[in-house]
């Protein structure tokens, strides 16, 4: 079968280093998988994607089309014609697009798309034919890195504690920065430092995920954060609010804790991780999230609509 994967690009290399690993890990079990980037957004690029995408479905042969975010697979299904659309959603798609957007990925996923993807229960419990797949984690990427080697890249201070925020943009109110920086203020310790990571490669990220004490979230809205996955295939405590998958991906793994979204109730959880003051086993509790596994779910969706043979 001939999988499409149609998604914006973001960047000089137009890349998404999430659905860059998903691509991977699904040609690594023998799928033959395509790219179309889309590389503008708004109204204009979106409509001028479509009919780009229709002049490649025309010189190719495509069984189906995976898009990767809505507004991707609004794109792909106005320009499909007999390819099956599989539209996989993330948590900003339901949780945190206004309400019109909200209204039509809705109505795209119940009577268009052939299939839709979801990353959490949350998401889920508003579109329930969808089939719930989280992303996959890339262990080999996302690994154990001794901490001085790691404070070492990222150039932090080895006498301090360092928490770290990871966002792409920290600045979004919906990541809620105000709070996690209010939450360490309130420890009122020199010793312990608050850092924003953002914008980092994916080979970066694991040298900031292993040099912090703990990474902290407090985002108002999630589906099933990547970073969380990340941090615990490093073995890095977590603290966190209540919010998409993580009360369910961090489960009852020491060293990680769901907090209120009080600054008090944060800042003591974070006290519990710097005085237990050791990593987690957070990689092994993740395990069924590792890249093979994922990848198979997904290619038993696409079965249902191609003939694997």
């Amino acid at each position: 079968m001939r999988i499409l994967f149609v998604y914006r690009g973001y960047g000089q290399n137009l890349s998404n280093s999430v659905i860059d690993f998903q691509r991977d890990s699904l040609t690594k079990s023998g799928i033959d998988i395509e790219t179309f980037v889309i590389t503008e957004s708004k109204v204009k690029g979106y409509l001028s994607a479509i009919k780009k995408l229709k002049v490649f479905l025309r010189k190719n042969k495509i069984d189906i089309i995976h898009a990767h975010y809505s507004f991707s697979g609004f794109v792909s299904k106005l320009a499909s014609s007999k390819e099956k659309v599989i539209c996989s959603l993330m948590g900003s798609d339901l949780l945190q697009q206004n309400i019109i957007v909200k209204f039509v990925t809705r109505i795209f996923s119940n009577f268009l798309w052939d299939a839709t993807i979801v990353k959490s229960d949350q998401m889920k419990a508003l579109l329930p034919k969808a089939f719930l797949i989280p992303n996959g984690v890339d262990f080999s990427n996302f690994r154990v890195i001794p901490k001085m080697e790691a404070l070492k890249f990222t150039g932090y201070d080895s006498l301090k504690r360092n928490i770290i925020f990871v966002a792409q943009d920290p600045d979004s109110v919906v990541k809620n920065y105000k709070l996690a920086k209010k939450s360490v203020e309130f420890l009122n310790d020199r010793n312990v430092e608050l850092h924003i990571v953002s914008n980092k490669s994916f080979e970066e990220l694991p040298y900031y995920y292993n040099s912090a004490d703990l990474i902290l979230l407090t985002s108002l809205s999630e589906g099933s954060p990547n970073v969380i996955k990340e941090s615990m295939a490093c073995n890095t405590p977590v603290v966190s609010v209540d919010v998409g998958d993580i009360r369910t991906i961090i489960s009852d793994t020491d060293g990680c804790y769901i907090a209120s979204y009080d600054h008090m109730d944060i800042a003591e959880k974070i006290k519990l991780v710097l005085n237990r003051d050791k990593k987690t086993n957070g990689r092994e509790k993740i395990r069924h999230l590792n890249s093979n596994y994922i990848a198979n779910e997904i290619i038993s969706v696409y079965n249902k609509f191609v003939d694997p043979s």
